[in-house]
């Protein structure tokens, strides 16, 4: 179906956790997920090792070496793969990027944490330049404070759009149940699916899979 990039030049913004959540929800929703841990870190492989999905599979360690052939068989196997880029600049990120449908950039709603979301969306344009064909792009608002919009929050939301950079309307929530998934190997909707953090899932996978409808029927 997709080859969706989880990205960002700032570390500490929740990229691995929304790889996670998204792929994990799709999963739960009937399709069949490859997500593929480029992260130094390796977060999302940590997860994977505990967690029981079907039709989720995490596949660790994948370097700039392995990434297009890993990619180009994962793509053949799964409906939706997931990219979980390390941060920075790098050529691995470059590769992946040009052959990404979506852009997810997580970023928490500050101004330091935007300026380093326009770096990404930069070498995005890069990659976009380099295929030759658009890569659509968003900004996720990650640990969010629920209640209404605060005063930095609209300001940086509106320095954001002011640039043209689309931002999904879904927030991720700052919620403990995010945090426990890498404990519990569980997501929200497996714990509780009828509570806060299972719904807020639900909304951020429909919205991107309305942006991956408009990118395929475009």
């Amino acid at each position: 179906m997709a080859v969706v990039s989880i990205a960002s030049a700032k570390g500490g913004v929740g990229k691995s956790t929304v790889a996670i959540l998204l792929g994990a929800e799709f999963a739960l929703d009937g399709y069949k997920v490859a997500l593929l841990d480029c992260d130094l870190n390796q977060h999302a492989s940590a997860f994977g090792l505990k967690a029981k999905l079907p039709g989720f599979t995490v596949l660790p360690d994948i370097g700039e070496k392995e990434v297009l052939g890993t990619l180009r068989t994962a793509e053949a196997e799964n409906d939706l793969v997931l990219i979980d880029l390390p941060g920075g600049s790098s050529t691995l990120a470059l590769k992946a990027l040009q052959r990404s449908h979506l852009v997810l950039v997580p970023t928490q709603p500050s101004l330091p944490d935007v300026r380093d979301a326009m770096k990404t969306i930069a070498q995005i344009d890069d990659a976009q330049e380099l295929a030759r064909t658009p890569i659509a792009r968003f900004v996720v608002w990650t640990r969010f404070l629920s209640g209404f919009e605060s005063r930095v929050s609209r300001h940086v939301r509106q320095s954001l759009e002011g640039q043209g950079v689309p931002i999904l309307q879904t927030a991720v929530m700052e919620r403990a149940a995010f945090r426990a998934i890498h404990l519990t190997g569980q997501v929200p909707r497996q714990e509780e699916p009828n509570g806060a953090a299972a719904d807020n899932l639900t909304k951020l996978m429909q919205e991107v899979l309305a942006q991956l409808q408009v990118k395929e029927a475009a």
